[in-house]
C-alpha cells in the first residue's frame, strides 16, 4: 500500500547522481549528501551566513525549581562588521549534571516555563534544556534590516539570499557550539526540537550539522516533514506556504511552488541529510494543514538512507497513519497524537522516550 501510495508522489531518486549512476554505499552517500544539500540551500532555504562566534554572558536566575536545578540566562552577542546583535537563551540542568543528554529547543516564546516547553517534567527525566526565542533571534516577518538578519544583510536579497527558517537554525548552530564548552552536556546525545515553523527549523538545522544526534520535528508539514508532491485534501501546499510566508524561504523558491514537481527534490531529501542519526517526526490527528499523511510518507521515502549504515530507519506498519501511533524502534519514527496543532506534553514524552531508548547508558 504504501509503495503506491509513493509512487504516485513521483519522488526524485534519492540515489541517482547528477550523472545517472545510482550510490550503493556509504562513501557515495556522503558525496550525494552535498549534493542534496547544496539543492536544498540554493533552491528552498537561503545559504548560510558566515559563522560568526558570538561572544556570551552568562547570569545565574534565583529561581531553581525547589533548589533542584540551575537555570543560567546567556546573552549570544554577534559583532560583524560594523554590525552587532544580542541573543538571550536560557539554559536549565539538573544541580551537580554532568555528561547528560540535553535538548536544544527553539521556541516561540523566551518564557519558563512555557506551554509548549515543561522545563520541570524535561528535567526530572533527566535532561538539560537551553532554549531561546526565535524573534530574539530575527523577527518573523519580511524585514531584514533587524536582528541577525540585519547584521549579515548587504543589500537587496540575491535569489539564493538566506529566508527566516535558515537564520533561526543558524542560531541554534551556534548553541550547539556553546554546549561544546559546558561539561554539563554530553555532546552524542544533544537533540534540536521544534513546532510548527520551528519544526521545519529543527530538521534544518540538524541537516546542516551532524553534531546534533537527533531533530524532533513536532507538526512541521509543508516544506518541514511533509512530501511536497501530491500534497493530500486540507494539507498546506507550497503555493499557499509562500504566498503567506515568503521571507521563510530563499526568493528562488517562488519559481516551483505553484508546481513542486518542477523541484528538483522534495522534503525527504532534507530528512535524507539526518541519516544515520536519529529524526522524530510528530502530527496530530485534527492538524490537517500539516498533511499527516505526506509526513509519514516522507519518513518512509527518506529510511533507505539509513540501510546504507546498516541501521534500521523506519519500521512502521504497511498503510497510513492512525491516531495513537508511536513508531520509534527505528532511527526514523513517526507518531500521530489525538488532538490539534500544539507542541503537548504527549508530543514531548514521545521525544523523551524516543532519547532514552536510542541513548541509553
Amino acid at each position: 500500500m504504501i509503495n503506491q501510495e509513493l509512487q504516485k508522489r513521483s519522488l526524485p531518486d534519492l540515489f541517482l547522481r547528477a550523472d545517472g549512476t545510482r550510490v550503493t554505499d556509504v562513501p557515495g552517500w556522503e558525496a550525494q549528501r552535498a549534493y542534496w544539500r547544496a539543492l536544498l540551500l540554493s533552491h528552498e532555504y537561503g545559504q548560510l551566513p558566515p559563522v560568526v562566534q558570538p561572544a556570551v554572558t552568562v547570569s545565574v536566575n534565583p529561581i531553581n525549581f525547589a533548589n533542584k536545578v540551575v537555570w543560567e540566562t546567556l546573552r549570544f552577542t554577534f559583532s560583524y562588521g560594523s554590525k552587532s546583535h544580542t541573543v538571550p537563551a536560557q539554559l536549565i540542568y539538573p544541580r551537580g549534571a554532568k555528561g547528560i543528554p540535553f535538548f536544544v529547543m527553539i521556541n516561540f516564546r523566551p518564557d519558563i516555563p512555557d506551554r509548549y516547553l515543561p522545563v520541570e517534567e524535561l528535567i526530572d527525566n533527566g535532561f538539560g534544556i537551553i532554549t531561546f526565542c526565535y524573534q530574539d533571534v530575527t523577527s518573523d516577518d519580511g524585514d531584514f534590516s533587524n536582528g541577525l538578519a540585519g547584521v549579515f544583510s548587504e543589500g537587496e536579497r540575491a535569489e539564493d539570499s538566506f529566508g527566516k527558517i535558515t537564520l533561526w537554525a543558524y542560531m541554534a548552530m551556534r548553541v550547539m557550539d556553546y554546549l561544546e564548552t559546558r561539561e554539563e552536556a554530553d555532546l552524542h546525545c544533544v537533540a534540536v526540537a521544534g513546532h510548527s515553523r520551528l519544526g521545519k527549523t529543527a530538521l534544518l538545522t540538524a541537516a546542516l550539522d551532524q553534531r546534533f544526534a537527533a531533530a524532533f520535528s513536532n507538526d512541521s508539514g509543508c516544506s518541514g516533514a511533509a512530501i511536497s508532491r501530491g500534497t493530500c485534501a486540507d494539507g498546506e501546499t507550497t503555493a499557499e506556504i509562500f504566498k503567506r510566508f515568503p521571507y521563510w524561504f530563499c526568493p528562488r523558491y517562488e519559481s516551483y511552488v505553484n508546481d513542486p514537481t518542477t523541484l528538483p527534490f522534495d522534503q525527504h531529501a532534507l530528512l535524507s541529510l539526518i541519516a544515520p542519526r536519529i529524526v522524530g517526526v510528530g502530527a496530530a490527528d485534527e492538524d490537517h494543514w500539516a498533511d499527516n499523511d505526506s509526513q509519514y510518507l516522507c519518513c518512509v521515502a527518506a529510511s533507505p538512507v539509513w540501510d546504507l549504515y546498516g541501521k534500521p530507519g523506519f519500521l512502521a506498519p504497511d498503510r497510513l497513519p492512525a491516531i495513537g501511533d508511536e513508531f520509534t524502534d527505528g532511527n526514523v519514527g513517526f507518531h500521530m497524537r489525538a488532538g490539534a496543532h500544539f507542541f503537548s506534553r504527549t508530543d514531548w514524552l514521545v521525544y523523551m522516550r524516543t532519547m532514552k531508548k536510542h541513548f541509553a547508558k
